[in-house]
């Protein structure tokens, strides 16, 4: 029965080593077992922390099962680790066998006998790197997992500053030559230090950028209409401030004339983390956090974040590279979504779009909002098997617990991943 809080500072290895004690507890009961239960809340953060749990236990030999739910198991039978619940309340009874939850932020719950609760300030993925490995073990699928779950959570800032525990593991893991770690500060583009503006900005879709986000030529149009083809060809990693300064005052105005929208100039340039080792699998981590949000939203598997990062080497390339595809398709579906806003029993403002299986409902409403076309607290929904749905990354990315929101008030559950909506329209 123990609660450990991970927080920066003096104390951070004997909490460490005392949440660790009690992950391992559990890891060891699943040898014994044979398996290991993972739960996790359906947030990309809580997603990628229970891949890299799914790792550690098959690198134990350990078959591990992982289920996706709002809320936790009612009783815990087989040892467990949950991820990303703040609402853990059991009773003495009510645990059989080891277990262990981590939570991103402060847990209200009181552990009970067999059981470890570790939370801090630090996404999930940063709880569960720092607890199941200490920042020491280098494999992809963890550093990737690491890095990518920062870029999930809220503790990276809009500036691309990590803080809290992931500002510890980042620190670490700078210190590992073979990452090569690089923080580009530049305009918020895909790969950066191996891409040039157009290329860059033309298959980025967070953020998205009107008239530039799948237009590469539109992209090379503007820059020379501007008189500012000295920016043809070079890397974002390379503009020099000037350079940079222009590049920006193009991004703007391509957005105000295609679209009039106005892009705010601090909310498109900042801190990019790259892996500068040609050999590595992964080049740009912020990438990673959006392709696999992809992967799962246009498939609407929430699973496909863990069969992708769980084979980093193999798995992820593919999915980035439907990925980088998407933006010229995302282009031309804004053109044809007429989101219509309902009139519902709840306060969020929720819009019905008309989309397809392979459109990713968290990429079109980042794209919807920037335009200025839904509000930054809005839910879409869409329509599939005669039922009105919605994406959990979206509605998550909205407010932390947004999915279980939506089920204590009545109009949500999820199943098969999906939240299906049981709203009262008017």
């Amino acid at each position: 029965m123990l609660k450990v809080t991970l927080t920066p500072g003096a104390g951070l290895d004997r909490a460490l080593e005392s949440a660790s004690k009690g992950f391992y507890a559990v890891l060891e009961e699943a040898v014994r077992v044979g398996f290991l239960r993972i739960h996790s809340y359906p947030s990309l953060d809580s997603l990628i922390a229970s891949s890299m749990v799914f790792v550690k236990a098959h690198d134990l030999g350990v078959d591990a099962i992982v289920s996706i739910s709002l809320n936790p198991p009612s009783s815990v039978e087989e040892p467990t680790v949950l991820i990303g619940f703040d609402n853990v309340n059991y009773k003495a009874n009510h645990v059989k066998s080891r277990l262990v939850a981590f939570y991103s932020g402060e847990f209200k719950s009181i552990p009970v006998h067999g059981t470890t609760y570790v939370d801090g300030p630090g996404s999930h993925s940063a709880l569960v790197y720092l607890v199941a490995t200490g920042a020491k073990d280098h494999a992809p699928s963890y550093i990737v997992g690491a890095l990518a779950g920062a870029y999930s959570s809220r503790f990276v800032d809009r500036f691309g500053r990590f803080q809290g525990l992931d500002r510890i593991v980042l620190d670490k893991l700078k210190l590992v030559t073979r990452l090569s770690l690089e923080m580009v500060t530049t305009i918020k583009g895909y790969k950066p230090n191996v891409r040039d503006l157009c290329e860059s900005l033309s298959v980025t879709s967070n953020p998205f950028y009107p008239g530039i986000t799948g237009d590469y030529d539109n992209c090379v149009r503007a820059l020379n209409s501007l008189n500012l083809t000295s920016l043809l060809g070079v890397k974002l990693s390379g503009l020099d401030q000037k350079m940079l300064e222009n590049a920006v005052l193009a991004v703007v105005n391509v957005a105000k004339r295609t679209y009039n929208v106005d892009i705010e100039p601090e909310n498109i340039v900042g801190g990019v983390l790259v892996s500068t080792n040609p050999s590595y699998p992964v080049v740009d981590f912020r990438e990673v956090a959006d392709t696999i949000a992809y992967a799962a939203d246009a498939t609407r598997d929430p699973a496909r974040v863990i069969v992708t990062l769980v084979d980093v080497e193999n798995e992820y390339p593919m999915a980035e590279a439907r990925f980088e595809e998407y933006p010229r398709r995302l282009k031309d579906r804004l053109g044809q979504l007429k989101p219509l806003k309902l009139k519902s029993n709840i306060r969020t403002p929720i819009y019905e779009l008309q989309i397809e299986r392979g459109d990713p409902p968290l990429h079109i409403w980042r794209a919807l909002r920037t335009l200025g076309l839904v509000e930054q607290n809005s839910i879409i929904a869409f329509r599939e098997e005669g039922e009105l749905r919605a994406s959990p990354l979206q509605v998550e990315e909205v407010e932390q617990g947004g999915c279980r929101k939506l089920q204590e008030l009545g109009v949500a559950k999820l199943e098969d991943g999906i939240l299906k909506l049981t709203i009262a329209t008017q």
